[in-house]
């Protein structure tokens, strides 16, 4: 009877054991700190292959780690597999995990949702670097977190705002990398580089610590309001050092910690009405002086530079029409990405063949920009230059070509030399232009396969795949620190944007274009 009975209680226990369930490791947390949620199926429903547990005041981070188990009793198969999730609690309050439903081949169960507690950090939710290391250390944590930093709290919508997050440390770290980054949907991104970046020594209070940025972008506000730059989170295994014997200076073990940074928001302001700008910030506009060689076209250079978005900038234009033909060359846009201030810098070629010879005046350039120190709209100018100029004639080009035929008076050559020396530059720009041509090919046509659906989630499905097959990382790439990592940066911001309906952008398949080609030859 005794063993009757032991053997039911071990029945009964394995089959609990063995029923489908939804838990998590901890019911209280710390904002900021992982929980582990749990999610065990067994017999049919364990040849799931991905479930989705809905999460409210928790982000899901990464892939779960599953594992699968086979077990006999009693002659009878059991088929188990268990999904483990790991998920950072996102804010104070009450938080929730479920509930799970489950389908397969026609049999339904629903996990109940489970309930969990998260507490306020005050540590998380400061950018002072002396509360969070006070909040740390009152609550036996480790000296290791982020601290934001914005140049301006205050902006008008275009206006540049340089975020720099800094990395504070005075713990026995063995390795750290970023783990999320925050989404800037509402801003223009501008990735500056602080590679170079060396840790420095600083004191917070009377503790002694090393800071060093590990990101700084530029931001342009895209929209008025409330702009809220989210939390970046980084990630760090610790080696804690054992007291308990004699050797505990050699001995130790490596610990998991991770900490997320305090918001901070921007509150972007509209431009005050009136006529169209080609560019918020505090820029200068600078013209070369006109220049005339061997009779050929008058040049003149215009630069525009300085703190502002100059990229959708528009070309400087004539205050009165020019005694010319005028073509004007866009050359381009440089930014100082190593500068905690940097400047944006964008050039113009202006070509002007003239109509007749003599006296020529270039007229004064102006361009309209709007001045956030000055608080209202400025006009940007280079002043009017006179050069003498020569215009080309048709008797001028005749001219030249009798000069021509009298230096060469035998027929043979005056038809043999210029077909050679056709020949001679024929091949050398074969040679030169045919590797460029079938990599411009190549990348214009997955381009095409890229950009079949235009859709912004499809592009980014498929940018993915194509990394993949390539044996890259999208994670890798979102943290690699890189011209390519920083060009898929660009590529996911303005697909997100695109996607949430965030801006309205004109010649939009052309800049998704533009970046993905950046990607790929990168």
């Amino acid at each position: 009877m005794v063993r009757r009975v032991s053997l039911l209680l071990i029945l009964l226990a394995a089959a609990r054991a063995f029923s489908n369930d939804l838990s998590v490791d901890r019911r209280s947390v710390r904002q900021g700190d992982f929980v582990t949620i749990t999610v065990s199926l067994e017999g049919e429903f364990a040849k799931l292959g991905d479930v989705y547990v809905p999460t409210r005041n928790l982000a899901i981070t990464g892939s779960p780690a599953v594992s699968s188990e086979f077990s006999y009793i009693n002659g009878a198969m059991t088929r188990r597999k268990v999904f483990r999730f790991r998920a950072r609690a996102t804010g104070p309050g009450p938080a929730t995990a479920g509930p799970v439903e489950l389908l397969v081949r026609g049999q339904r169960a629903t996990l109940q949702p489970v309930t969990l507690q998260v507490l306020p950090d005050r540590a998380a939710a400061s950018n002072d670097p002396m509360i969070v290391l006070q909040e740390l250390m009152a609550s036996e944590r480790d000296p290791f977190f982020i601290v934001v930093e914005a140049d301006k709290q205050s902006a008008y919508v275009g206006e540049q705002v340089v975020v720099t997050w800094w990395l504070y440390n005075a713990a026995n770290i063995h390795q750290w990398q970023i783990g999320s980054i925050p989404k800037l949907n509402d801003f223009w991104v501008e990735e500056l580089d602080v590679r170079s970046s060396q840790p420095s020594p600083v004191s917070v209070g009377t503790y002694s610590m090393q800071k060093m940025p590990i990101r700084r972008v530029a931001l342009f506000p895209l929209r008025s309001g409330r702009l809220e730059i989210g939390p970046m989170e980084i990630e760090g295994a610790l080696v804690r050092r054992s007291a308990r014997s004699v050797f505990g200076m050699f001995e130790g073990s490596l610990a998991e910690l991770t900490y997320a940074s305090a918001t901070v928001a921007v509150q972007a302001r509209e431009i005050p009405p009136g006529p169209a700008v080609a560019a918020v910030g505090d820029l200068m506009l600078r013209c070369t002086t006109p220049v005339q060689k061997n009779g050929g076209p008058v040049v003149v250079d215009a630069v525009l530079s300085g703190r502002g978005n100059v990229r959708a900038a528009g070309a400087p234009s004539f205050r009165t029409a020019p005694a010319a033909a005028v073509q004007v060359i866009d050359s381009g846009v440089s930014m100082l990405k190593t500068e905690s201030a940097p400047a944006m810098t964008r050039r113009w070629k202006f070509v002007m063949f003239p109509r007749r010879s003599g006296r020529m005046t270039v007229p004064a350039m102006e361009l309209a920009v709007f001045s956030p120190a000055a608080g209202r709209r400025q006009t940007l100018r280079c002043e009017a230059r006179t050069l003498e100029v020569i215009a080309a004639t048709g008797e001028a080009a005749a001219g030249g070509g009798a000069l021509a035929d009298r230096s060469i008076r035998s027929p043979l050559l005056r038809l043999s030399l210029p077909v050679a020396m056709a020949a001679i530059v024929g091949v050398v720009i074969w040679f030169a232009v045919w590797p460029w041509w079938r990599k411009r090919r190549a990348v214009r046509t997955e381009l095409g396969e890229l950009t079949a659906d235009p859709a912004p989630a499809a592009i980014r499905d498929a940018v993915h795949h194509r990394l993949e097959q390539r044996g890259l990382s999208p994670a890798v790439l979102l943290r690699e620190a890189s011209e390519r990592g920083e060009a898929y940066r660009s590529l996911r911001s303005l697909l997100d944007a695109l996607e949430r309906d965030r801006i309205a952008l004109e010649r939009r398949d052309r800049e998704i274009r533009r970046r993905l080609r950046d990607l790929l030859v990168a």
